[in-house]
């Protein structure tokens, strides 16, 4: 059973909140029979479309790809479920894996519990049809396989991406309570921004947001900077297919001449912020600087600005009084602007003294946020000095 060529339905794993966004990604790269469910969108593609999607999605998390699926009355049910599948086809015996395991039944009552079977089962089965037994990596697995128990329905996949796609490749320095990527791209493609309008982020911390800005501008695939996916660990991994899928999105990717600007307090956050986006190759397009938000200038007339402040849990501050002055810096100066704005602090978000004309439910991490959108219209500024 090497893996054929041939339509399988794909799991996408996402942020909640990012389905309807990720379900349309999915679409323009040419995924059929789609289908949201929660944190995850379904998809029906070939094993060039699981090569693709690894490389361009941006608010995809890891692409799943079904092996089996059973109904499960017993613990044996569940280890024969796993011994069927041809492990000894898929993967070579000197490629370590790992089995992660999500839910639990009457059966299987704990994942570890759920987990340990399965690695048993592998590693029978390479025992019976080869004499040997490849070994397990809990924390690098070269082949990651995950399954899903959902009552006695049990579903077994590979894990084609490996590393989690929110780890583009790029930043390798990290500020303070740094944005997921998939979150910050997730966050601009909610704004239905694609160029033309300035970015701006006044609080950039490591520069993720002007990152996944400029590779949205220019069309460039948000993990072309990864230096391998856990499909590249299968036996049958068409390299030449690859490349050509590769070379085929590059061959998207446009100019763009407009600019992201990038302020911070911090001179630790801007020093990786400027390692990040020099890593990224989009040092000419972004200027960063250092600055307070509450003192400079907007570098332009309008754009998009978008804003990811302390929320007071990993980074501590009076989020009341500094989301006050950050509403009454955005009434001041920024009129014609676009404003997006993720927080957790439901209770400091009454303090913005705006109201937002969209709302999102999205989580960072385990953190439930709000992400707010604000259009900040000519009339706003002159209302503001009124009522000074």
């Amino acid at each position: 059973m090497v893996l054929e060529n041939k339509d399988y339905r794909l799991i996408v794993k996402t942020l909640y909140g990012l389905e309807e966004i990720l379900s349309k990604e999915l679409l323009s790269l040419g995924g059929r029979e789609i289908q949201k469910i929660n944190r995850a969108v379904a998809v029906v593609g070939d094993l060039g479309f699981v090569y693709k999607i690894n490389i361009a999605l941006r608010t995809g998390l890891r692409v799943l790809l079904p092996l089996n699926e059973i109904q499960m009355e017993t613990v044996d049910d569940y280890y024969d479920a796993v011994y069927e599948v041809p492990w000894e086809e898929l993967f070579d015996e000197g490629k370590t894996f790992a089995v992660h395991v999500v839910g639990t039944n009457e059966e299987l009552n704990h994942s570890s519990f759920a987990g340990l079977k399965a690695k048993d089962a592998i590693v029978d089965r390479f025992r019976d049809k080869l004499g040997v037994r490849p070994s397990v990596d809990k924390y690098e697995p070269e082949v990651p396989i995950h399954i899903h128990i959902s009552r006695d329905t049990v579903r077994i996949y590979l894990d084609t991406s490996g590393e989690s796609l929110h780890r583009r490749g790029y930043r390798l320095e990290a500020a303070k309570a740094p944005l997921n990527e998939v979150l910050a791209a997730g966050i601009i493609l909610h704004s239905s921004w694609n160029g033309g309008m300035p970015v701006l982020d006044p609080m950039c911390g490591s520069g993720t947001f002007l990152v996944e800005a400029a590779l949205i501008a220019h069309n460039m695939p948000a993990n072309i900077y990864r230096e391998s996916f856990a499909f590249f660990n299968w036996k049958g991994f068409e390299e030449d297919l690859f490349v050509k899928i590769r070379e085929g999105l590059l061959g998207r990717a446009k100019d763009y001449e407009g600019k992201f600007f990038g302020r911070d307090i911090d001179v630790y956050s801007l020093d990786a912020a400027a390692a990040n986006i020099e890593r990224s190759m989009f040092e000419d397009a972004v200027r960063l600087k250092r600055a307070d938000f509450f003192e400079a200038e907007p570098p332009s007339e309008k754009g998009l600005l978008l804003i990811n402040p302390p929320y007071n849990v990993r980074i501590q501050a009076d989020t009341h009084q500094m989301y006050r002055q950050i509403g009454d810096t955005l009434k001041e100066k920024y009129a014609g602007w676009q404003v997006f704005w993720i927080t957790s602090d439901m209770e400091a978000i009454k303090s913005i003294g705006l109201r937002p004309s969209r709302k999102w439910n999205l989580y960072n991490g385990e953190l439930e946020c709000k992400l707010l959108r604000f259009d900040m219209y000519e009339g706003t500024k002159k209302l503001h000095k009124l009522n000074r």
